[in-house]
């Protein structure tokens, strides 16, 4: 028996908790914490200690990995096993699962046992499976997440509906491949506060608004909505970001449904008839708050022109 996973156990896990020690050693904590972190003994950590960080790196590289996509299931794990130890078992589970199925291990497991000469096995398409692609989506999310909960200003541009931002994968069709925040963006204590972590299906109204848009202009990727009034609109003006308003017939009581497909179609119509816009306004209706859309190509793009207007809006309220 000669299955991949053995490449799991001797090869990608003892290299990436290298990695890991090394990170932990690095930022101040001790052998004794980081074995308790990583679930081994204080001596296998002093062992892990005791070789260069460069030598796990180069090794994982050999096996065929890149370097960015390393730096970035170490970034995430880092992460994931201070906070949830859980969810870093879903990550490396998600990554390993991912670089199988792109034939990423295949010329060192045959190397390894000549007789895998013909194996195609992992070489396909394995359903629910976290992708490179969204693992640095859901990297972006958490980074942008967390930018905008550091900015105080940021909650004078928050509609009462509260606040999301999604990103979406390059060739999304459905709202699976949307990451937004379940719960959203909530104003606590007049502070940003995100309710949840980032996922994928984590929005409806956004993720739909945002599918709508990329069947016209596929470069967009990401879109955060904002509160709508005159100095929100006064703000984006004088940034120089290009903008347009949506166009829809009135809606009566009974008719919110409705009008949530009226918005999206109207959103949809814009990019359409122009290629690219910064920011769509939306008067809102019967149920519906007025809203600002503000596109991007990621979730920090996004975030950076958010707090921008956030930013205007705050002076433009102190002068008048």
């Amino acid at each position: 028996m000669m299955p991949p996973s053995e490449l799991m156990v001797k090869y990608l896990l003892p290299n990436i908790r290298g990695l890991i020690s090394h990170e932990l050693y690095s930022k101040g904590f001790s052998q004794l914490k980081i074995s308790s972190i990583l679930g081994i003994s204080q001596s296998a950590v002093s062992q892990i200690l005791s070789k260069p960080r460069d030598k796990y790196f180069t090794t994982l590289i050999k096996m065929g990995l890149k370097p960015d996509e390393v730096d970035l299931l170490v970034k995430l794990l880092l992460k994931d096993i201070q906070q949830d130890p859980v969810r870093s078992i879903l990550t490396l589970e998600s990554f390993w699962a991912e670089v199988l199925s792109r034939g990423v291990f295949c010329e060192l497991h045959r190397k390894l046992y000549p007789q895998l000469s013909s194996c195609e096995i992992c070489l396909k398409p394995i359903p629910e499976v976290i992708s490179t692609e969204k693992l640095k989506i859901l990297e972006r999310l958490s980074r942008a997440v967390k930018i905008i909960e550091e900015s105080w200003y940021f909650v004078n541009v928050m509609p009462q509906i509260a606040v999301n931002i999604v990103e979406s994968i390059r060739e999304a069709k459905t709202i699976d491949d949307v990451a937004g925040i379940p719960g959203r963006i909530v104003r606590i204590k007049d502070r940003p506060r995100a309710v949840s972590r980032p996922e994928f299906g984590g929005s409806r109204h956004l993720a739909s608004v945002l599918l709508s848009v990329k069947k016209h202009s596929p470069e967009i990727n990401s879109v955060v909505n904002l509160k709508l009034d005159e100095l929100v609109r006064k703000a984006v003006i004088s940034l120089g970001y290009s903008w347009a308003e949506t166009s829809k017939p009135n809606t009566f009581p009974g008719e919110v449904n409705n009008l949530e497909n009226l918005v999206i179609e109207s959103i949809s119509a814009i990019f359409k008839e122009r290629p690219y816009v910064d920011v769509v306004f939306d008067r809102g209706g019967y149920g519906f708050e007025p809203t600002t859309y503000v596109f991007g190509r990621d979730s920090l793009e996004v975030v950076d022109k958010a707090l921008k207007i956030a930013k205007k809006y705050v002076e433009l309220t102190v002068r008048s």
